[in-house]
C-alpha cells in the first residue's frame, strides 16, 4: 500500500494549533471572567493542548481543509477549558460570564484559524525567498568529468604469463 507524504506544513499546523489553543484558551478564560491558571491547570491544559496539536499534525485528514483546522482549534479551546475547569478549584461560572466565556473562545478560534490559514499560505513564498537568499552562489563550477575504461582492442594477457615473456637478454660478460 503506498503511503503519501505528509504536508509540508502539517508540523506547522499541528505546532500552531497546540500553541493557540492554550494560549487562547487561558486568555479567553480569563476575559470570561474565570480565573488565571495555576501550577497544577496550567500543567493539565499544556499536557492536553500538546496533545491536541500532536494529532492535528499528524493526521493527514486535518492537515487538507480549512473545516478540519476549525473543527480542531474548536476541540482545542474546548479541551483547554475543560482541563482548566478540572484543575481549578475556584472555578464558578454564573449566567453572563458564560455567555462571555464561549463567545471569547469562539472568537478566539475563528481568529486563530484565518492566522495559521494566513500562515500556511505564507510558507511556500517565505521560504522559496530563504533558501533563494540564504543559499551560496555557485560561481564557476565545471562538472566533473565521469573517467570511463577504455575499451581493449585486444583481449588482456593474464598475469601469469606476462612474468615468463620479457624482451630483456641475459646480462653482458665484460
Amino acid at each position: 500500500m503506498p503511503t503519501r507524504r505528509p504536508e509540508p506544513t502539517a508540523a506547522l499546523r499541528g505546532g500552531a494549533v497546540g500553541a493557540t489553543a492554550a494560549s487562547l484558551a487561558v486568555a479567553a478564560h480569563g476575559f470570561g471572567g474565570g480565573t488565571l491558571p495555576a501550577t497544577t491547570s496550567l500543567t493539565l491544559l499544556l499536557a492536553v493542548c500538546t496533545g491536541v496539536g500532536v494529532v492535528v499534525g499528524g493526521l493527514p485528514v486535518l492537515t487538507r481543509s480549512r473545516w478540519a483546522l476549525l473543527a480542531a482549534l474548536a476541540v482545542g479551546q474546548g479541551a483547554g477549558h475543560l482541563a482548566l475547569t478540572l484543575a481549578s478549584d475556584a472555578h464558578v461560572h454564573s449566567g453572563a460570564p458564560e455567555s462571555t466565556m464561549l463567545a471569547a473562545h469562539a472568537a478566539a478560534t475563528v481568529v486563530c484559524a484565518g492566522l495559521i490559514l494566513t500562515a500556511e499560505r505564507l510558507y511556500g513564498p517565505v521560504t522559496g525567498v530563504l533558501r533563494a537568499v540564504l543559499t551560496p552562489p555557485t560561481v564557476g563550477v565545471q562538472p566533473t568529468r565521469v573517467l570511463r575504461p577504455r575499451r581493449l582492442d585486444r583481449a588482456p594477457r593474464l598475469a601469469v604469463l606476462a612474468v615468463g615473456l620479457s624482451r630483456r637478454g641475459p646480462p653482458v660478460c665484460a
